[in-house]
């Protein structure tokens, strides 16, 4: 082989503080150690001319600063094949430049080991437990402690030809023909991915990025942008330093994509769970990114990698592991609270809401017990949010939550998120609403209607219902208990008991499961009566936590009922052997073909559980004596004083405005206010807006009467008032024009809760401009909203509200509305007018607030006044 031109004596390797040739030069080199022999161990037929001595120019290369000759005849062994760094002579007798502290930037880039074996060049790759792709040449800011730093020289040249010369040796020994048959590495093409290397995922893989302390994440995802008429794209996509990108293809350098975590809002699922789509919404980015995978086990994963990566260690990993929406937002509580930073999670599965503030622990939040979710239309929000919106208000039985994110599109989100999750309920029975004792909302509806109207009612749970009132109930029931007011004038005792006996029967497991029923058979087996209590009692104390709550309020329920069985015709082996099969055996479960002893054995347990239900849940006789004073008192009021009665009847006089007379109207303790309007209101008479109404303080306050409302007690009332407020109040039948408006303007009316209005207490004349909060059936008046000191707070329950105000008071406005405290006495000492009185700035504030203040208070609105 002829070596004639200089240029292939380039042709080495810079490695281990060694020169090496290639393996065409070194081929009939005869070693000078063993160890070199085990590097260049070729085959010794090949017969080639060996170079005698390295090039000069090489040595410059490697010795750009000294440009010396450092390396004598004299110090150089005879067969110079392998030039080591100990036969250089790098003494200078002309002192060099002494070498800067090291830079912590520079790093030297850390090759693959190579070795030459039988002719070949064999690279020794680390195996990674999880296929790994080694992507060389990327920089990385964190240094490990195996890299080595060097210092840059001050003394070379700006332009310096060492480093092109260099960089020519390393593109040559990547490029070689003997490297043929071997995957080449560069920097601007990534290895392609095999079948084989593939996660469960099947095209996510966990990549090994940068130096060995980088760890990412690659593969093929599908993206679209939200509101984008273009199609949905097949990119490569990584996750690396907390940076989203994504790639036309594998050997693109330059992303098409990247998505700066540091700055994300949100991610949560999109659309469907079937979809395989989850979003990011970012601060910086108009519209949202869908992100589009082959499973749903991928879908987690990835959602699970960019939380990790752009929120921390805020969640824990089980958290992160599988959600429904997670994001940053601003958060206070209660119309008192302050803004500030908070991070949620909310979990569909489990309807828990996760909140991590800025200080304190994370806190667990059951949104199975919320009790309403609604948005405020105006003004309240956050001030450190990036764009104006409406926040959130969720209400908990003993407190709530104010919720805003950085983008209105996110805080709808949000609200639609959180009301899907806590106002429907599914089909299991842990995931229906829930009251404050873990007991459902459904439940406890339909025992409370039926202990108000039907405990001695001959029959009930026995008697059917009408079909067609029970499905509606049961429909309304478990889409949102809580804002379903059940009248006695629409569905009997009847149909509610049936709507809870089906409850229980369409369950999809049995109140006392499927995996407890054989021990409840067997219980009654036992010779002994008090073992069969104890291990009754054992199993309770199996029963999931719903379940168990759920089991004693029902059965202490049924045994009240028993206890009237004299009036209701309901003994404890009646009740028995109505919910034994309801609550032992399912609906979809149940055997047609009917199994008798069965059916018996079910019947002896339940009966077993009502007669011992004080034993085995621990009753206290007090709270046992208080239930039996309640249900005598609802005996004498069905069957004494509150009877029904055909003579003796109170008669009133009702001043009717269309006529202009008064009307003298009988009236009893169960007469309501739309069994007397028919007799006001004349035969040829068609106005719709006509209402009855209470005329107190010479007429300047109005109270409207709901249809339903027992006309009785809202006379008799008058009687504990002083004879300066109560000499000139009176019945009235007519039309009101507050009333009316509302009527024409109910559907154009936004909710809101917060009104700026103008208040004046029961000791002052003056008026004090403050805002009024009206959220969850309370009143909140406030000094200002920066400094949230309250005034006052007033349950809807324990006041009467009045349309109007005291004249005397001179108001500023003439929308007015006065409310007086139903255990304070009129006038109580000190009170120079009667209640408190609310002057609104602009009528749609009063119109707005009237609208909510009876679609609270009464059930069906408006409607409940106007005949």
């Amino acid at each position: 082989m002829a070596y004639e031109q200089e240029d292939l004596y380039e042709n080495v390797v810079f490695r281990n503080s060694q020169i090496v040739y290639p393996p065409d030069m070194a081929c009939h080199l005869t070693p000078t150690s063993s160890a070199d022999s085990r590097i260049f161990r070729t085959d010794p037929s090949q017969e080639t001319s060996k170079p005698t001595r390295p090039r000069q120019s090489l040595l410059d290369a490697f010795d750009p600063v000294l440009q010396r000759k450092s390396v004598t005849s004299s110090s150089r062994p005879k067969h110079s094949e392998v030039l080591k760094l100990s036969h250089i002579d790098f003494t200078d007798h002309s002192a060099p430049p002494p070498l800067p502290k090291r830079n912590a930037s520079f790093k030297v880039h850390q090759y693959d080991p190579v070795a030459i074996e039988n002719g070949r060049v064999e690279f020794q790759m680390k195996q990674e437990k999880v296929p790994a792709l080694v992507i060389p040449c990327v920089e990385s800011s964190t240094t490990s402690e195996e890299e080595e730093e060097l210092p840059a020289c001050p003394s070379a040249p700006k332009n310096a030809t060492h480093k092109e010369k260099v960089k020519v040796l390393m593109n040559k020994v990547a490029n070689v023909d003997w490297l043929t048959g071997r995957k080449r590495f560069s920097t601007t093409n990534v290895p392609q991915i095999k079948e084989s290397d593939l996660t469960e995922s099947g095209t996510t893989q966990q990549l090994k990025l940068g130096t060995t302390d980088t760890l990412g994440h690659a593969g093929m995802l599908i993206w679209s942008i939200s509101g984008s008429k273009k199609d949905p794209q097949n990119l490569w996509t990584e996750l690396k330093n907390r940076v989203l990108s994504a790639f036309t293809g594998q050997t693109t350098e330059a992303p098409i994509y990247e998505i700066n975590l540091e700055k994300l809002v949100s991610i949560g699922l999109s659309g469907a769970e079937e979809s395989l789509c989850f979003e990011l919404a970012h601060s910086k980015e108009k519209s949202k990114l869908i992100i589009t995978v082959n499973t749903a086990k991928e879908r987690f994963k990835w959602m699970e990698w960019i939380l990790e990566s752009a929120y921390g260690d805020i969640f824990s990993p089980e958290l992160r592991k599988c959600f429904t929406r997670s994001g940053r937002v601003f958060i206070k509580d209660g119309i008192t609270g302050e803004w500030q930073i908070a991070w949620l999670l909310i979990q569909s599965y489990s309807k828990k809401l996760w909140v991590k503030k800025t200080v304190g622990p994370i806190v667990c939040e059951d949104l199975r017990k919320v009790h309403s979710v609604s948005q405020l239309s105006d003004g309240g929000g956050s001030p450190y949010a990036l764009q104006v919106g409406s926040p959130i208000v969720i209400h908990w039985p003993d407190h709530t939550c104010y919720i805003q994110s950085d983008l209105k599109a996110e805080t709808e989100a949000w609200f639609l998120l959180s009301r899907a999750v806590a106002l429907q309920s599914g089909t299991d029975l842990e995931d229906h609403q829930l009251t404050a004792d873990d007991v459902p909302v459904l439940v406890e509806c339909c025992i409370k209607f039926i202990e108000t109207y039907g405990m001695l009612t001959e029959g009930i749970y026995r008697r059917s219902g009408v079909q067609s009132k029970i499905n509606r109930l049961l429909v309304g029931l478990r889409y949102d208990a809580w804002n379903v007011h059940i009248s006695c004038d629409e569905y009997t005792e009847h149909d509610v008991a049936n709507v809870l006996k089906r409850f229980f029967r369409t369950l999809p497991e049995p109140l006392l499961t499927n995996e407890l029923y054989s021990q409840w058979i067997d219980g009654l087996t036992l010779d002994s009566h008090e073992h069969q209590l104890e291990l009754y009692k054992h199993l309770i104390s199996g029963l999931p936590h719903v379940n168990r709550r759920t089991l004693r309020k029902l059965l202490g329920h049924l045994h009240a009922v028993q206890n009237k069985c004299e009036k209701n015709l309901m003994s404890v082996s009646n009740l028995a052997a109505l919910w034994g099969p309801n609550l032992m055996t399912v609906e979809s479960a149940r055997d047609h073909t009917s199994n008798f002893s069965h059916t018996n054995a079910e019947t002896d347990v339940v009966l077993q559980l009502i007669q011992y239900y004080p034993w085995l849940f621990d009753v206290d006789r007090e709270k046992l004596a208080v239930n039996d004073q309640i249900s005598e008192m609802q005996e004498r009021l069905e069957q004494g004083a509150f009877a029904k009665k055909t003579a003796g009847d109170i008669r009133t006089w009702i001043f009717s405005e269309m006529i202009d007379q008064d009307i003298a109207v009988e009236i009893g303790p169960r007469i309501k206010v739309c069994d007397v309007i028919p007799g006001l209101r004349p035969a040829d008479h068609k106005a719709n807006s006509a209402i009855l109404m209470e005329s107190i303080c010479q007429g300047d306050l109005r109270r409207p009467l709901h249809l339903k409302e027992l006309l009785l007690p809202a006379l008799l009332k008058w009687a504990d008032w002083s004879e300066e407020y109560r000499k000139d109040n009176h019945l009235v039948f007519g039309q009101h024009p507050t009333i009316a408006k509302l009527c024409d303007n109910d559907k154009s009316l936004s909710p809101k809760s917060i009104f700026e209005v103008h208040y004046s207490g029961p000791k002052n004349k003056g008026f004090r401009q403050c805002p009024f909060e009206f959220c969850q059936a309370r009143f909140t008046l406030l000094k200002d909203l920066k400094n949230h000191t309250i005034y006052g707070r007033w349950d809807l329950e324990n006041i009467l509200w009045y349309l109007g105000g005291d004249s005397r008071r001179n108001a500023p406005t003439k929308w007015c509305i006065t409310f007086i405290e139903r255990d304070v006495p009129v006038p109580k000492k000190g009170h120079l007018f009667l209640g408190h009185c609310m002057a609104f700035a602009t009528e749609t504030d009063y119109l707005t607030f009237l609208k909510y203040l009876i679609l609270t208070e009464f059930e069906g609105g408006l409607s409940g006044f106007v005949v």
